[in-house]
């Protein structure tokens, strides 16, 4: 891949490496409760995504016209005596069609050797590795599509208190804890009596109120 698909790694590398700048920046703004950080993230989500979809595009376009006859230029025109011979010590080649089309002589390759030639080999490594390319790229894509709306909904929300004030799961009531307590609370109620000082107080002296504003 490293001779045939040269141009699509370098995207690759380079979408790859926006993308973790782009996540590492999001974090950042989310930890920190910045909006002016996160707003960058937002704009950074853009040339990422173009990025992704430059893979895409590169790699469907490669993979689906008229694959063959690129293979064909390209091996006369563009791959090196060296590129030559990494195709044909991995793919167990010699030539392009044969042994006598513009091969790079080895000791496995020459003139006389029953070795076939890489056209067919190299053309179907080419179609598989193009095709799961541009199918994880639009894959990605959608994903990081999603990404962009819940980063475009979110934008205005992001206060001070972001991420605050929520309880915790382990203190949070759920309905039968509701039901318990109240339950607990109805039993718990009984008639009430005077006692003495002007207080109001149930019938075991639990609960006293002095209007006094003193707690007993």
């Amino acid at each position: 891949m490293v001779v045939a698909d040269y141009d699509i790694l370098i995207v690759i590398t380079l979408s790859a490496c926006l993308l973790v700048f782009t996540a590492l920046t999001g974090i950042s703004g989310t930890l920190l409760n910045s909006r002016p950080i996160l707003a960058v993230y937002t704009l950074l989500l853009w040339p990422a995504m173009l990025t992704i979809m430059a893979v895409g595009y590169m790699s469907y376009k490669r993979s689906t016209l008229s694959l063959d006859r690129k293979l064909n230029f390209a091996w006369s025109r563009f791959y090196t005596t060296q590129g030559k011979q990494i195709i044909q010590d991995s793919l167990q080649c010699c030539g392009f069609y044969n042994t006598m089309h513009e091969a790079s002589p080895s000791r496995r390759c020459y003139i006389r050797a029953s070795l076939p030639g890489c056209r067919a080999s190299l053309f179907d490594f080419e179609s598989e590795n193009l095709k799961a390319i541009w199918k994880a790229a639009f894959l990605v894509a959608a994903v990081h599509l999603g990404n962009m709306v819940v980063a475009f909904l979110c934008s205005n929300h992001i206060n001070n208190t972001f991420g605050k004030g929520i309880t915790p799961r382990r203190y949070r009531l759920s309905p039968e804890d509701v039901k318990v307590d109240a339950g607990r609370i109805l039993n718990g109620l009984k008639p009430t009596e005077r006692v003495p000082n002007g207080a109001v107080g149930t019938l075991d002296g639990e609960c006293v109120f002095l209007r006094k504003h003193n707690l007993t």
